[in-house]
């Protein structure tokens, strides 16, 4: 049977949760709870009849309830406190109140919802890596590959064995954790965290396989966290954990595959090589553990046999690091220093051109000098290599907020999305193309495609909530946005501005003005912001605004400044400044300008003729 509510869909024989179509992994006891909740619908559940129903006859303490309604909860985005779907009683259970629609399966199967206890013989417990001799070291070099896609294979192997054995409960969700860095020497920090950005890219080429993204991922460097519980912040149905040596063109990687679910460790290994050769070592055993594992990967996914320079591919790796770190100059700097080195590095001018993109957005160079360049780089990054998912998706975002080629647009981000699959970026900018194109609703269900890939970034958590606001889920881009001011509370000036967007559409001025204050306060702490507050007590929202267009001039001159500029004047009715305003933001290639189409303040100004004149600049009046 196959239950329905909302956006969410339950397969009891499947046993999967959804939404739009997206698999929203989940602990076994979790969705068998959630089915039990859904088949007694609308009526109060003692919590002794749920833990009779559920856990059966096991001793179990109603903290193991609690904590799967928790899941439940975060799986279903549900607020306890204003419920859509599980009500708590208190003192007394739970009640499931959403509408339910209950359809039959086309096919019905035959296999019950828990399978039959297999007679095979257990798998023998895997002993613990050998540490090699040093003699060992120096031999087995080129025989092992000391990069990321060995250790991919090598992680897909044990998948495959893995659902040889439980073929009920495959592993559809991975979270590669990052690996340690043992080489006792801090400055290669850096290393071990590119090799582990590798391998979540390599991994996330695997069809059928959700990889968490590497923003989720870093959150837990350093965590002392039980796996269980990381797996369960993350979705994840397995993790890779392990550790990596690097001792002058030496490399060593010790990982091991958990079933997370189950705590099962289901595979160990240890390997080492040099890194003079990684990249022709990595194509080689990628092959070998391929076949043997009889894993079908994309066509794209197939590796060319190439050589790059070790020197280009470090300075590539450094790259990878700052950009994830959020610092694009350093970012930038290193993926140059890897093109210097090799001219022939297609992922090197990918990064580039990523990084020369973001910069744009982050007031670091002016667009009309900096886009040329990101254009430059994304378009010899496929020149080189014309299925590099990472340069699809670099020239795509450049073609939506900058060449405003629409066309272009949403064929380099659909080729990037299905090169990359596991790449949270690339949906979030194609979900950006959407809102572009006044497709909204499509555009929230890429976001919460994003969301799922990369659960713990803030970025996405806060985009997430910007798109919800654009497609006028108001009360839900509030939360959202909460959400994301929750986890990096130094940040969240750069929330506030998208929470008084919300507020105002909900007719909240007196929220939206505080908001705007303190996203103001964020940006420019030279504006007087007390007597700006002090202008709204007294005088009111017109006067507010009129107040605010004079106060951050002197101080804001970056490319979107007539955008906001714009905005103020929607608000006080004043059409004439605020199409003026907007020309100026198209002249400046201001990349929210594409944000038009759909953000509801500019609703005020849709019936006027210079609308469609603003749309026709944008190339976007046929859309």
């Amino acid at each position: 049977m196959i239950y329905r509510f909302d956006r969410f869909q339950v397969d009891d024989e499947d046993f999967r949760l959804t939404a739009d179509g997206v698999e929203i992994p989940l602990e076994p006891k979790a969705l068998r709870l959630l089915l039990y909740l859904i088949g007694n619908r609308n009526r109060l559940i003692r919590k002794q009849e749920i833990l009779d129903g559920v856990w059966q006859q096991a001793s179990i303490s109603e903290s193991a309830l609690t904590r799967s309604i928790g899941l439940l909860r975060k799986a279903l985005d549900d607020d306890s406190r204003e419920p859509r779907f599980i009500q708590t009683v208190p003192t007394a259970g739970y009640r499931f109140i959403a509408d339910v629609i209950a359809l039959p399966k086309a096919e019905p199967r035959a296999a019950p919802l828990e399978p039959p206890p297999s007679f095979d013989p257990p798998p023998p417990p895997v002993p613990p890596p050998p540490v090699p001799s040093p003699s060992a070291w120096r031999s087995r070099g080129g025989l092992v590959a000391a990069g990321a896609v060995g250790l991919l294979l090598l992680v897909a192997l044990g998948i495959w064995l893995h659902r040889r054995h439980t073929a009920s409960a495959p592993i559809r969700s991975l979270a590669v954790l990052p690996l340690d860095n043992l080489s006792g020497d801090p400055t290669q920090e850096y290393f071990a965290d590119s090799m582990t950005d590798e391998l979540i890219t390599e991994l996330a080429s695997i069809p059928g396989l959700r990889v968490v993204s590497r923003t989720s991922i870093m959150q837990e460097k350093g965590s002392h966290k039980a796996l269980q519980q990381i797996a369960t912040e993350l979705n994840a149905d397995a993790v890779v954990e392990g550790s990596i040596v690097r001792s002058g063109d030496k490399v060593r990687i010790t990982a091991q595959l958990i079933d997370a679910r189950t705590d099962r460790h289901l595979w160990a290994r240890s390997f080492e090589g040099t890194s003079t050769d990684i990249v022709a070592l990595q194509d080689s055993v990628a092959r070998e553990i391929a076949a043997q594992a009889k894993l079908v990967l994309v066509p794209e996914a197939e590796v060319q046999s190439r050589s790059i320079n070790p020197a280009a591919h470090d300075a590539y790796l450094r790259g990878r690091y700052f950009f994830g770190k959020g610092d694009v100059s350093h970012s930038a700097q290193y993926f140059q220093q890897a093109i210097a080195i090799d001219p022939s590095y297609a992922s090197a001018y990918a990064g580039l051109a990523n990084a020369l993109d973001a910069a744009t957005t982050v007031g670091l160079g002016r667009p009309d000098e900096v886009m040329p360049r990101a254009t430059a780089a994304a378009r010899h990054a496929l020149d080189l290599d014309p299925n590099n998912g990472e340069a699809h998706t670099a020239l795509g975002s450049i073609e939506t907020i900058y060449d405003w080629n629409w066309k272009q647009a949403e064929y380099n981000l659909t080729r990037g999305i299905s090169l990359s699959p596991s790449d949270s970026l690339a949906e979030m900018k194609y979900a950006v193309y959407l809102d572009a194109i006044g497709q909204a609703d499509q555009a929230v269900i890429h976001m919460r495609r994003a969301l799922a890939l990369d659960p713990l970034s803030f970025f996405i958590n806060r985009r997430l909530g910007a798109t919800l606001y654009l497609a006028r889920d108001y009360d839900g881009a509030i939360q959202q946005l909460q959400r994301a001011a929750e986890m990096e509370p130094s940040r969240k000036g750069v929330v506030d501005n998208w929470m008084s967007y919300a507020y105002e559409a909900k007719g909240g001025k007196d929220d939206a003005v505080e908001h705007d204050l303190l996203a103001l306060k964020n940006d420019w702490p030279q504006v007087d912001t007390s007597a700006l507050r002090s202008t709204y007590a007294r005088k009111g929202w017109d006067a507010y605004w009129r107040a605010r267009l004079q106060a951050p001039q002197p101080f804001d001159q970056d490319q979107c400044a007539a955008f906001g500029t714009a905005r103020s004047y929607a608000r006080l009715g004043d059409k004439e400044n605020a199409f003026s305003s907007l020309n100026r933001a198209v002249d400046r290639r201001c990349y929210e300008i594409v944000w038009l189409q759909t953000d509801p303040r500019f609703d005020s100004l849709r019936s006027d003729a210079r609308y469609k004149n603003l749309l026709q600049r944008l190339n976007l009046a046929a859309q």
